[in-house]
């Protein structure tokens, strides 16, 4: 008898932990913010001096020894109502220069093309020795194209 109750229980238990939900499975539910709050994924951890826009960028294909690679950045300023990125085009291109403070040069030039409203791609994007690097976006007067009118530095190591 007791071996039965035993051999129940192990049962119901190996039933109801099979029920259980796995945690790789995703919810199918979306989540909706409480009345009253917004919230914003725009990150403006990178700002441009003057104007304030924020700019985020990810590699595209990372640079290597031996290749070139490309990012991806985007220009956008924080809507005041919510905080919601909104994009900022700008003409001309802005420009992508790769330069290492510690050693006074900088590398080959970078070509940025635009891909959407306020998302550009800077490619031939290439570190010619290890160190400190800044990656520097900048923003360039729309009647001189000569002329640097906003900027926004980003340190990496390589």
């Amino acid at each position: 008898m007791f071996g039965k109750i035993l051999s129940l229980i192990c049962v119901s238990i190996l039933v109801l932990a099979n029920c259980a939900r796995p945690k790789y499975v995703e919810e199918t539910t979306s989540y909706q913010a409480p009345a009253g709050k917004v919230e914003s994924s725009a990150d403006c951890s990178n700002v441009f001096s003057e104007s304030k826009y924020c700019l985020s960028w990810y590699w595209e294909n990372k640079p290597t020894a031996k290749h070139a690679g490309s990012l991806i950045f985007k220009i956008y300023r924080l809507n005041q109502f919510d905080k919601t990125a909104v994009p900022v085009d700008f003409k001309p291109i802005p420009d992508v220069v790769l330069w290492m403070p510690s050693m006074g040069h900088g590398s080959a030039p970078t070509q940025t093309t635009r891909l959407d409203v306020g998302t550009y791609r800077a490619s031939n994007v290439f570190f010619i020795m290890p160190g400190d690097w800044d990656i520097r976006f900048s923003v360039k007067d729309e009647n001189d194209a000569s002329k640097t009118v906003d900027g926004v530095n980003v340190t990496i190591s390589i």
